[in-house]
């Protein structure tokens, strides 16, 4: 190789190096190093993907077999985002960490027919809720009627499972080990302590007229509700709102007669609801005003006869009365409330 092409070899290198650092040197100096780089993407917000657990050629619920049961009946809004296409995951793990007030009013809500509560369960609500409107007496609502009130819901942020689905996964108290290998959960985690308590509250014996039935499906709610009231129904939830003071801005109106199905959203791995039908039962909607301004259509259920109740019962702590009277409570805004339509005939 000659002098000359020897020369322009290293000179060729030289300046090949040369580029090299003044690059390295002005990438470190804006922070983007090859690290930085990496760092970068990892803080970028993905698209949030939902675990669905469908096989493929399984589709996810939709509003077609609602309007294919109910053609005159809206779908509630209570529903509907458990409906919108990724909304909500098809199953959580993360359906026992809601909030202190929402858990214990979630039980005492669903479990308000019974004899008795829970354990704990005053003392909780009571320092859960010090000021705050739970029960009230059949005439205590009347336009300007002020009260605190907290909308609670669930809390568990999950959609339906296809019909084919849920029915495939056990739910049944002597199913609780096959359960929680589904789920992969701990035998004495918070999550199987919540399973244990939800089915419980589904095989509890019914009260005397009540019809109770635990719906893991969209159809299997629907069709609970079919067959105990008709198609000819209308089904309401109550708004959201935050905890304030509210004013009763209107008269109570009093919705169907004396019979309703309520569904309330179950604390569960998938969405479940806990329905139940039970006798001499009112349904009335309450319109409020917020301190702030904020209107709220509230839904109510009154139970006209408590004289089976306990005496024990939260709702006489509450109100400081005996059992007999009629004791109202606002509903959670992921309550499903059916009732019978009377003023509109079914299309054909």
């Amino acid at each position: 190789m000659s002098l000359a092409n020897s020369c322009a070899l290293l000179l060729l290198f030289f300046l090949t190096l040369s580029i090299y650092i003044t690059f390295s040197t002005a990438a470190n100096t804006i922070g983007v190093s090859h690290t930085t780089v990496a760092v970068a993407a990892d803080n970028v917000p993905l698209p949030k993907k939902v675990a669905t657990f469908l096989p493929s050629d399984i589709s996810p619920p939709t509003e077609k077999y609602w309007y294919s049961r109910l053609p005159n009946t809206p779908l509630p809004k209570a529903l509907e985002y458990l409906l919108q296409p990724g909304h909500y995951p098809s199953i959580t793990r993360e359906f026992a960490n809601e909030n202190v007030s929402a858990t214990v009013i979630q039980r005492i809500y669903r479990r308000v027919y019974k004899r008795g509560y829970k354990r704990g369960d005053k003392k909780s609500l009571k320092s859960a809720l010090p000021d705050s409107t739970i029960f009230y007496q059949y005439n205590d609502l009347h336009p300007g009627k002020k009260m605190k009130i907290l909308f609670t819901d669930s809390g568990t942020k999950v959609s339906f499972l296809p019909r084919q689905i849920a029915e495939s996964i056990p739910f049944s108290s002597d199913k609780i080990p096959e359960i929680l290998k589904y789920f992969t959960l701990e035998v004495n985690s918070k999550e199987a302590q919540v399973i244990r308590e939800e089915i419980g509250g589904c095989e509890e014996p019914n009260m005397e007229g009540e019809d109770k039935y635990c719906a893991t499906s969209l159809e299997s709610l629907i069709d609970y509700s079919v067959e105990r009231l008709g198609q000819n129904v209308r089904v309401l939830s109550t708004g959201a709102g935050k905890k304030q003071e509210y004013t009763v801005s209107a008269e109570v109106r009093m919705i169907g007669d004396h019979k309703a199905a309520v569904c309330h959203k179950m604390r569960y791995p998938y969405a479940v609801h806990y329905c139940h039908v039970i006798a001499d039962t009112e349904v009335d909607e309450v319109p409020l005003v917020g301190a702030d301004g904020t209107r709220v259509k509230a839904v109510t259920v009154c139970h006209l006869n408590t004289s089976a109740w306990s005496p024990d019962h939260m709702a006489f702590q509450v109100l400081k009365i005996k059992p007999g009277p009629a004791v109202c409570h606002f509903l959670d805004s992921d309550t499903l409330v059916w009732v019978p339509n009377k003023d509109k005939k079914m299309t054909p």
